[in-house]
């Protein structure tokens, strides 16, 4: 008789013990859900990427250049520096990172032809605009400001 109760009592305790670590799971489990479902989602910020990548370009003198070559329509150095200006721009973009980029002469109000220009632009939603000024060309100043404004849109 004895080792009957004393059987019936292990089986009891290993019952009471699944059923404890159970709801324990249970538990952690309603615990991390309520966690993520509470904090903030984490916004990457390519602002500053970006801008660093529109200064190493201003610095190697690639806007510089594009710049000119748009000014005296070189149409075959466009294509170059717009190829080198795009790569650096993905380069600080996750892969599925898109982006809208013109160029404006501040001084008469006029987009650069031949360059990414959307004549009636409206900013796209869920984007980031990034505005760079430029004020001379390979040292010299220029009679305009250049104003180029990026907008990264699908990142």
């Amino acid at each position: 008789m004895k080792k009957l109760t004393r059987s019936r009592k292990a089986q009891l305790f290993i019952i009471e013990s699944f059923i404890a670590v159970s709801v324990m799971i249970i538990m952690v489990t309603a615990l991390y859900e309520v966690q993520i479902a509470t904090q903030p989602p984490i916004v990457p910020n390519y602002h500053e990427e970006v801008y660093t990548s529109l200064q190493s370009l201003d610095g190697i003198n690639v806007l510089d250049n594009y710049i000119y070559s748009v000014i005296n329509s070189l149409t075959e150095n466009i294509t170059y520096y717009q190829t080198i200006i795009e790569e650096g721009i993905y380069g600080s973009l996750p892969d599925n990172g898109e982006f809208s980029l013109y160029y404006e002469n501040m001084t008469s109000g006029l987009e650069f032809a031949g360059s990414w220009i959307n004549n009636h632009l409206s900013p796209p939603t869920e984007a980031i605009g990034i505005d760079y000024l430029i004020s001379e060309v390979n040292g010299e100043l220029i009679p305009c400001v250049i104003h180029l404004q990026l907008w990264l849109k699908g990142v």
